[in-house]
């Protein structure tokens, strides 16, 4: 598979409204694939009238997994106008964005990720995961509990914390490693209605929408095919629509909002490679392994610990085609192949997940699409696997590679069902 980074800079007031969102006003946190997919759509097939092969591969097939595009802008202005300085004097790395798992924390009062360990506008994250697993693993008693009380209040200034959403990409440079957390600027934009009758201003109506503001940057990775022929189709398509002012996205397309500009790099397919996939899976076992350990919790075996944590919205049926609004262990067994692991195999030790209503409208076929349950992103499941013997080991390592890298559940082209095993944000505290 070939992953290509996609990078989005807003030129034009965004609108893209949140379903359900009341009174209309309030738009989506980023940008959804399935706008991003029906966007780029549009724009292909007024730039290339004739080349139906490959719109149909490029859209209608599958083949192409479009992301969510997440807000990629660092919120704190300080750091945000300290990284082209830092980008001037050495060489500076980027990750992708992701969401915060919902086990993440921060103080109430100087939330935020430190940059430094005497940071005092930002008093740090720290994620709960393996506190939980504790208090869950040691039978809920008074003595496993002291994993959670020691977070309870922020260890700088001894005020509450509370859980920590949004999104956050690390930066890499050879003075260190850090982490923010993004966003993207967003103001009240007012409209007037407009009287079909006759094509002027209505009186008494006049409404608020959301939007993002100009030079908002978002950013997400696609996935394609080990198909050359397809990758250069797709880089080319993106690298001709530069400066034409053809791809616009949202709500208000017609009034010269949503236009936008997209830029795309390929990356190398080593960090998304199953040697790096297996270590992280490893380190991810041992330390949950080691905090077991220091905190005196036993367990009647020795199984092998993973997670997965949802990095979009995640759309998982039955077999009797009910929305599932958690990830059991039937519904895990299921995903990895109930011919190969029966659910008796796991035990899912620790959960946290809520859902939220997917609806909105087909820009391919012009129609809007059913209402449907997603599990939100963000959410986090974690489970334990009885180890028989290493060939058992190495299959479920197989089987859990194939899931993070294909996605699970339905509608995975338009960025739903993204998963990540074993994030290593739940462990590298020295991040944070």
């Amino acid at each position: 598979m070939k992953y290509f980074s996609l990078e989005l800079t807003v030129l034009s007031p965004v609108a893209i409204r949140a379903d359900h969102a009341p009174a209309g006003v309030a738009s989506t946190p980023y940008i959804t694939g399935t706008t991003l997919a029906g966007s780029l759509a549009a724009a292909y097939r007024s730039y290339y009238d004739e080349r139906g092969s490959d719109f149909e591969r490029l859209f209608l097939s599958g083949q192409v997994q479009f992301p969510n595009l997440y807000p990629a802008t660092i919120k704190d202005k300080s750091v945000r106008e300290s990284v082209p300085e830092l980008a001037r004097t050495s060489k500076l790395t980027l990750s992708s964005v992701y969401p915060l798992p919902r086990t993440a924390m921060s103080c109430k009062r100087f939330s935020g990720f430190s940059l430094t360990a005497d940071d005092n506008e930002r008093h740090g994250v720290h994620d709960t995961l393996f506190d939980w697993s504790i208090f869950q693993q040691g039978g809920q008693s008074f003595q496993a509990l002291k994993a959670l009380q020691e977070h309870k209040n922020c260890k700088k200034c001894e005020k509450a914390t509370h859980q920590f959403s949004g999104f956050y990409r690390h930066v890499s440079s050879p003075r260190g490693r850090f982490t923010v957390q993004t966003g993207a600027g967003t103001r009240l934009q007012t409209h007037t209605g407009i009287d079909r009758a006759t094509g002027t201003v209505r009186e008494g109506i006049l409404y608020s929408r959301e939007v993002f503001e100009e030079n908002s940057r978002f950013q997400g990775v696609v996935k394609l095919p080990d198909d050359d022929e397809l990758a250069r189709s797709f880089t080319n398509f993106i690298g001709q629509m530069k400066g034409l002012g053809l791809i616009r996205v949202g709500t208000g397309r017609t009034r010269g909002m949503g236009k936008v500009e997209l830029a795309i790099e390929r990356l190398e397919e080593k960090q998304f490679g199953y040697g790096l996939f297996t270590e992280r899976l490893e380190n991810f076992n041992r330390t949950m392994q080691k905090a077991l350990e220091d905190a005196k919790v036993q367990t009647d075996s020795a199984p092998f610990y993973f997670a997965l944590t949802l990095h979009a919205p995640t759309i998982l049926r039955d077999s009797l085609l009910r929305y599932r609004g958690s990830i059991n262990e039937e519904a895990l067994a299921e995903l990895l192949g109930n011919s190969t692991f029966a659910q008796e195999n796991f035990e899912c030790i620790y959960q946290t997940a809520s859902v939220q209503r997917i609806t909105g409208w087909n820009d391919l076929w012009g129609t809007p699409r059913l209402q449907e349950i997603a599990i939100e992103s963000g959410s986090v499941f974690l489970f334990a696997f009885k180890i028989k013997d290493e060939k058992g080991k190495k299959g479920l390592y197989e089987a859990l590679f194939r899931l993070e890298r294909d996605g699970i559940g339905e509608r995975t082209a338009e960025g739903f069902g993204r998963v990540c095993i074993s994030d290593p944000f739940h462990r590298e505290e020295g991040l944070r």
